[in-house]
């Protein structure tokens, strides 16, 4: 059914290369997804948000499924456990790809919700505008052209008296 000597080749860069993705992906989840849901929580005074970035624990997923059902094959294992485990990267592809549709879905219910927890947006901040981030800040004076992120949460930390422009 499947040529076992290429699937092996196929797993001396396959292994690596899907690693490699998935930990990027993993560390993009958690400085992009988890750190930002932290911050909105601690009411920081400047965020940054990355709709895409949701697709990352799914990216990984489907690297860790992959790798598994490349060494199965490669073993070879019996087909009802590699269709077992080919299900599961089956349902971990298609929920990714309903994250994927979810994106621009996620990029408008920040548009409402951000400013109903006292959030503005704010396009002056040095790396705006780009199509992949989008950055909030809770007091519209340290929207500020040119200045970052860090700042901005510099200038919350600064007693009221300094926090000027």
């Amino acid at each position: 059914m499947h040529n076992i000597q290429q699937i092996r080749k196929s797993l001396l860069w396959g292994i690596p290369l899907s690693a490699l993705v998935g930990a990027g992906c993993l560390w993009l989840g958690f400085e992009a997804v988890i750190r930002t849901i932290q911050q909105i929580a601690a009411g920081a005074a400047g965020v940054r948000i990355a709709p895409a970035a949701q697709l990352a624990p799914f990216v990984v997923v489907l690297c860790i499924l992959g790798i598994v059902v490349g060494v199965m094959r490669a073993i070879p294992l019996s087909d009802r456990l590699i269709r077992r485990t080919e299900r599961a990267f089956n349902i971990a592809l298609a929920a990714s790809a309903i994250a994927l549709l979810l994106v621009p879905v996620t990029s408008i219910a920040q548009r409402f919700y951000m400013p109903s927890i006292g959030y503005t947006q704010c396009h002056a901040l040095q790396g705006q505008p780009t199509l992949w981030f989008t950055d909030w800040v809770r007091d519209p004076a340290w929207c500020v052209k040119g200045k970052t992120l860090d700042w901005v949460n510099e200038q919350a930390r600064a007693p009221a008296s300094s926090a000027t422009p």
